[in-house]
């Protein structure tokens, strides 16, 4: 068999094992977490591709980042779809795929390495750590950036191979269209420096100098976004020693959920209590790999090559600049897994050695595991109802679950069902002025005014420009002023 048909029999059983193992999610609906926000409520994506729309994706920085390839390609599915989810998800599911086949094909170009890079592709493309990237259909913004990260990657090894001006400028392309559907390769820069050290033996810093202000840029307008959005301002009460605290824990923890994916949740609540003993035993852990890789760095160059990769990469999602209220995310791990696959297989086959049985097992052994693990946990992500519910299960105090979970069961109608939730979410967090907000909507609903006027009230004590909150709170004091009327009249009547 020639060299080019293995290597086009391996990027078909990657892309058909990934069709296989997430292509149940055409069958899953909408959530109700994110995806009102990316489609379903927003009327310039489920318009279609439109002229307004068009210029608003390029114009708004609104949604947390600059992403205008992101929104249009929404705007592309709603355009042929509509708001059937089953096109949507089906679209992700094909650009994870390629995305395998691109993984593979940067790995064997990178390293020359045939079956450890398939190995190395298999791990990443077929991680339940991959679900919420696929399944989410708010997460096509992290399937696009992979896209144009590896593509990125793919152009300057062609590049370095054969350097023009024509391919300069396609790895500047690639990396601009990349930090237009997300930014996730802001340190794609830095990792070109770590490539051209091994296995490119190369010194060329001057070269990078363009992406590295390309990647100034997009930081800067993602900082204006989130801030804009208000997404920043509840992390950026945390001291930034507690920031970094959560920072080290999660790095271990993604270590661990690597290895061991289990109790995987959409939501992983901040950690603002972490004890000085986890965060030192963390940090100690981190420097032992870091060293221990750095030790073998001149004779297994690819360990510390992979390790530094994947924390690269992950490091701008990590929470030091936090963003939102997770403490960390499955959807973060999404290139810089590739890195962890990286020295992974490669250590793993340095440990066999000469055991070349035993290596192909595990070859086969360990994508196949992960495949049914992801095949295990897949059905989380059907609804919302089923997603929180489970998230509220493995998280234990996470207000924003109990909210979300909360919202889902009224979308079913069940009203009384959501009450608990809405009150638990409250109380785990009094100052979450939107769980405020509605569960006084839902006390409204039961006809429970009283009690909803003060959550009304605590959303506007936490948040005094809450429109919906003001309007509520209004109508239902009036309400009670009417009913108070009512009463003392039909008492003087008496």
């Amino acid at each position: 068999m020639t060299d080019t048909r293995r290597r086009l029999l391996v990027m078909l059983a990657l892309a058909a094992a990934c069709l296989l193992l997430y292509g149940p999610t055409i069958r899953y609906d909408f959530v109700n977490f994110d995806d009102p926000y990316y489609v379903t409520a927003n009327p310039h994506v489920n318009a279609g591709l439109t002229a307004g729309g068009i210029h608003w994706a390029f114009a708004t920085i609104d949604y947390d980042y600059w992403q205008p390839l992101s929104w249009l390609s929404l705007m592309l599915d709603c355009q042929v779809f509509g708001l059937h989810p089953a096109g949507h998800h089906a679209v992700n599911v094909v650009i994870h795929a390629v995305n395998a086949m691109l993984a593979f094909a940067v790995l064997l170009a990178l390293t020359g390495a045939f079956w450890r890079s398939a190995a190395a592709a298999a791990i990443f493309a077929l991680h339940p750590l991959r679900l919420e990237s696929v399944a989410w259909i708010a997460e096509r913004k992290d399937l696009l950036g992979g896209f144009f990260f590896l593509a990125t990657l793919w152009c300057y090894l062609r590049y370095v191979k054969q350097p023009s001006r024509a391919r300069y400028r396609l790895v500047l392309l690639a990396f601009a269209l990349g930090l237009m559907s997300k930014p996730v390769g802001l340190t794609l820069p830095a990792l070109l420096l770590l490539l051209d050290w091994w296995p490119l033996g190369r010194r060329a810093f001057a070269e990078k100098v363009p992406l590295f202000a390309m990647a100034a840029a997009s930081a800067f307008i993602t900082m204006l976004g989130t801030w804009r959005m208000g997404s920043a301002n509840w992390g950026a009460a945390i001291p930034l020693g507690k920031r970094i605290a959560n920072l080290l824990v999660s790095y271990v923890r993604y270590l661990e959920l690597s290895a061991w994916p289990h109790d995987l949740a959409v939501l992983y609540p901040f950690r603002l209590n972490v004890p000085l003993w986890q965060a030192s035993l963390a940090a100690l852990l981190l420097a032992g790999i870091t060293g221990a890789a750095l030790w073998q760095a001149r004779r297994r160059p690819l360990l510390i090559v992979g390790w530094l990769w994947f924390a690269l990469v992950l490091l701008p999602a990590g929470g030091i600049a936090q963003k939102g209220r997770q403490g960390m995310a499955d959807r973060f791990t999404y290139l810089p897994h590739i890195g962890l696959a990286i020295s992974v297989v490669w250590g793993a086959a340095e440990l066999l050695g000469r055991h070349r049985r035993i290596a192909a097992a595990a070859i086969v052994a360990a994508p196949c595991a992960l495949a049914a693990a992801t095949a295990y946990n897949l059905p989380v992500w059907r609804d919302s109802v089923t997603l929180f519910s489970r998230t509220v299960a493995v998280t234990g105090d996470n207000p924003v679950a109990q909210h979300f979970l909360a919202i889902a069961l009224e979308s079913r109608g069940r009203y009384l069902e959501a009450l608990p939730h809405h009150a638990e979410a409250v109380r785990l967090e009094p100052s979450y002025f939107i769980a405020q907000y509605a569960y006084g909507v839902a006390l409204e609903r039961q006809g429970r005014l009283s009690e909803a006027v003060d959550h009304f009230r605590a959303a506007l004590r936490w948040f005094p420009d809450y429109p919906d909150a003001r309007a509520h709170l209004e109508a239902d004091e009036k309400l009670l002023d009417l009913s108070k009327a009512s009463g003392s009249k039909l008492k003087t009547e008496r």
